[in-house]
């Protein structure tokens, strides 16, 4: 078993949880409002951990938050977390895997499931960064068929 193993069987472990759960809501609510759900729940997640990425970096500033992106990921990094572009308005961080989507299509998810469970979990992404004063978008996702999802962050 590698080093990065019982990691990354977590990740899927965690994105089989969100079928799950994104299922059994849907049939309790209806598709739309258990996405709703799910995403101010896993915003709400991002939010706490912004919190504490701010009060480690400090004031929003590009260059800390690029270097906190793949600090001490060496030997633990299930992503492949990447910084591929830094200018004094926006950095764009990549991550070259995603377990998330490995998960859902292991689990045998249509495109259309896969881009609906991302369009849930990458809201702690947002409630992250947000949280600690950035502001993010996604120029491309492994859940859409791009080799990699691009984090464009922005003050």
């Amino acid at each position: 078993m590698g080093t990065m193993d019982p990691l990354i069987n977590e990740l899927k472990n965690r994105a089989r949880i969100y079928i799950h759960i994104y299922r059994e809501l849907s049939k309790e609510l209806g598709p739309e409002k258990a996405t709703g759900t799910l995403k101010s729940a896993l915003y709400a997640r991002g939010r706490e951990k912004g919190l504490q990425l701010a009060g480690r970096i400090g004031k929003p500033d590009l260059r800390a938050l690029a270097l906190a992106f793949v600090e001490n990921k060496e030997n633990m990094d299930a992503f492949g977390h990447e910084i591929v572009l830094e200018n004094p308005a926006y950095v764009v961080l990549r991550l070259n895997q995603c377990p998330l989507v490995e998960a859902w299509k292991e689990a045998s998810l249509s495109s259309e499931e896969r881009k609906t469970m991302c369009d849930i979990a990458y809201q702690v992404d947002f409630g992250k960064f947000e949280a600690a004063g950035y502001r993010l978008s996604f120029t491309r996702r492994i859940a859409d068929g791009c080799g990699s999802c691009d984090l464009r962050v922005t003050l």
